[in-house]
């Protein structure tokens, strides 16, 4: 039986509690964008795409890459893109 650690699921769990960051990892699961991509798709201002792509930064669950003078994100944490997987096929 694996042990789970609960410290850490906590942390994925309150980065992923928020409406604009289970769409970004949605969004960021199909393909790596950069910070306009993610502020057009999901309309909102420069300024909040930022605060919410630094709180899926720092809890692990997207990694940044430089593009030039573009700075792209992904989705790198599996289980992440697992749970956004499982709750399309809820249609909750």
């Amino acid at each position: 039986m694996t042990k789970i650690d609960y410290e850490l699921s906590a942390r994925l769990f309150k980065a992923l509690s928020h409406p604009i960051r289970l769409q970004m990892v949605d969004v960021l699961s199909d393909d790596e964008c950069c910070v306009t991509d993610v502020m057009t798709a999901l309309k909102i201002s420069q300024s909040t795409t930022s605060q919410h792509l630094l709180i899926l930064k720092n809890s692990g669950i997207i990694y940044p890459e430089k593009h030039g003078t573009r700075t792209c994100y992904k989705v790198t944490n599996e289980l992440t893109s697992e749970i956004i997987a499982l709750l399309k096929k809820s249609k909750i």
